[in-house]
């Protein structure tokens, strides 16, 4: 039986529980805002990364940029906004069969090989058309046309800004990529790699039928 003695003791002991007590609700509250500020934290950088994602990849609108193909047509349609200004399409290039090389700056193959291009262009004259398009998620106007000076192409040159035209064909993003279209606009031969002018003459002559 409990003595007057022990409500003392009593007392602290209840004190004491009820001062941990609220010591503790006192720490699950900071420990739960501490959380929600993390999270919160951590979704505005999600939040930043995406839009900071989205804003890379969607670049410059393409003004007149139009791609579509048909995998079982093997059909290409597209118009292409040019550097010179003004587009290609696919009905101004109706009639001949077409070389369409994708090319970057910062390639190093590409650099190599469109002088060859450029050669084979020469050569062939209005038989074949030839042109370049600059994927540009990596790469930017200023670089791109320096490249075409030094390499001396005077084939027209088109921007793909978002890469929307080589994803169709290349989802590596490797280059160079090289088209070969008929003069129909049907896609005969997808090309992934370099192409000097001896291997771009045979691949003319053998996909499109006009020997250099």
């Amino acid at each position: 039986m409990a003595t007057n003695d022990d409500q003392p003791t009593r007392k602290r002991d209840v004190a004491q529980r009820r001062t941990a007590a609220a010591a503790a609700a006192t720490d699950r509250a900071r420990r739960r805002r501490l959380m929600a500020r993390g999270a919160g934290g951590v979704a505005g950088v999600v939040v930043l990364a995406l839009v900071a994602f989205g804003v890379a990849r969607s670049g410059v609108p393409d003004q007149g940029f139009q791609a579509r193909y048909d995998s079982s047509s093997q059909q290409l349609n597209v118009s292409l906004p040019t550097f010179k200004g003004g587009s290609v399409t696919s009905a101004t290039l109706s009639g001949h069969p077409t070389v369409l090389n994708f090319y970057a700056s910062w390639c190093g193959v590409c650099n190599r090989e469109m002088p060859d291009f450029q050669a084979v262009h020469t050569t062939l004259g209005q038989q074949v058309n030839f042109l370049g398009v600059n994927p540009q998620s990596n790469d930017s106007d200023s670089a791109q046309a320096e490249m075409v000076a030094r390499t001396g192409v005077s084939y027209p040159t088109a921007r793909d800004h978002n890469d929307d035209l080589l994803r169709l064909f290349n989802t590596s993003g490797a280059l160079p990529t090289t088209l070969f279209i008929d003069a129909s606009g049907k896609v005969v031969n997808i090309h992934n790699g370099g192409l000097d002018q001896t291997s771009l003459k045979a691949a003319i002559k053998h996909y499109l039928g006009v020997a250099a």
